[in-house]
């Protein structure tokens, strides 16, 4: 494997695709997010392998198998979300199932493959998992956005990888993604929750025992579908934008630091937003912000200017349908690339950004059901693989990256 010698492993928590937050361990410059039907594959069948050639910390080809094995969840997964949630050192995986209401935790083995899953009842209909520790012990937790069933479930680590009951948060209607940051500057992990019925963002701030205070909705874009947290104007505070589906653009509200936010502001891209992540995909240190439009099958960017508006977007076409995006720096090269998961494409398409914004399509996996993609080292050998939800299979699907 041809690597540069500057990677370093350190821990991140880090927001990504669509309100999903993730803490993993990872080589220097990891940033990991995220956010349909098919089926798995059996034993013995051929694996789809895509490749591309990629510079600076990988000087060769950066290649993707699928894994024979496939990790089984439940029903309908929708969402993957990757953190180290046993303390070994190794990246597990957590699998949203959408229509048996449950989430599956699967803990790594360190080679790319995962123990025997085991599933929590969460609240009606799961779209989204956020990652982080909430009660302040040390290990991470889950909160996910429970879609049917008005309200967030909160479910606290026991230290070792497993769950205790979940307990449930009540916010506005259909709520279809969230993230976690510290809105309030306080040291504790807070929740942010895009509410589809009223068109507003929920703040939940914690208060780091796994209890959180309900601030109330402010409003943003019509039916948001996703949602991050980061600081877009470079003051220290968190700021949230979402991505909606009804009034098609990107809305931007930035955060006081005290937990409240302001008036949103929004910027025009492409028809029927499904997904949202944030990342540096130009290189410059400041965060840009990257979504997918199901209604012109497109990728939209928007860099960001670092005081807390952001250019305009700039399309880039990608399979059809597609209903998730997720950004990590899979090459090394400091900027951030993008993943594309298409229902209709069948596909995880990776774009690799660049110095100077421009994207450029690395590879696009054949990824059958693909409704989610998360980027992370799942084997330990300082590339970053790809775990797939796989909605139609109810499984976790793994490419293995490779440098050569």
């Amino acid at each position: 494997m041809k690597r540069k010698k500057h990677q370093r492993t350190h821990r991140v928590a880090l927001a990504g695709a669509a309100g999903l937050a993730l803490a993993c361990t990872g080589a220097a410059g990891l940033a990991v997010a995220a956010g349909g039907p098919g089926h798995g594959h059996g034993q013995g069948s051929t694996r789809p392998t895509a490749s591309a050639t990629t510079g600076d910390a990988c000087d060769g080809t950066l290649s993707y198998t699928q894994l024979d094995t496939s990790a089984a969840a439940s029903t309908n997964t929708r969402h993957v979300a990757v953190a180290d949630l046993d303390g070994d050192g190794t990246q597990d995986v957590v699998a949203a199932n959408l229509d048996d209401n449950s989430v599956t935790v699967l803990l790594g083995q360190g080679d790319g493959t995962f123990a025997t899953g085991t599933t929590y009842a969460v609240g009606t209909h799961p779209y989204q998992t956020a990652v982080a520790d909430f009660d302040g012990d040390g290990s991470l937790d889950l909160a996910t956005a429970d879609f049917g069933g008005a309200q967030v479930s909160v479910l606290l680590n026991d230290a070792v990888g497993g769950f205790g009951a979940a307990s449930a948060l009540d916010v506005g209607e259909a709520p279809r993604a969230l993230a976690t940051g510290d809105l309030d500057g306080d040291g504790n992990a807070d929740l942010v929750v895009a509410e589809q019925g009223p068109s507003a963002v929920r703040v939940l701030l914690g208060n780091g025992d796994g209890t959180f205070d309900d601030q109330g909705d402010t409003s943003t874009g019509s039916q948001p579908h996703g949602i991050v947290v980061a600081d877009f104007d470079g003051d220290g505070a968190a700021d949230v934008a979402t991505a909606s589906v009804g009034s098609d653009g990107v809305s931007v509200l930035l955060g006081d630091g005290a937990g409240a936010l302001g008036t949103a502001t929004d910027y025009a891209t492409a028809s029927r937003l499904y997904s949202l992540t944030q990342g540096d995909f130009d290189g410059d240190g400041t965060t840009d912000l990257a979504t997918v439009s199901n209604g012109s099958n497109t990728l939209d960017v928007l860099l960001g200017e670092g005081d807390g508006t952001f250019g305009t977007a700039a399309a880039y076409t990608t399979p059809g349908l597609p209903v998730a995006v997720a950004a990590g720096d899979l090459d090394g090269d400091g900027a951030s690339d993008i993943l594309v998961s298409s229902l209709k494409g069948n596909s995880v398409t990776l774009f690799q950004g660049s110095g100077d914004g421009a994207l450029t399509q690395l590879a696009e996996l054949s990824a059958t059901g693909a409704y989610d993609a998360a980027a992370a080292d799942l084997d330990g050998d300082g590339v970053r693989d790809i775990a797939v939800a796989n909605s139609t299979g109810g499984q976790v699907d793994v490419f293995k990256g490779a440098c050569s």
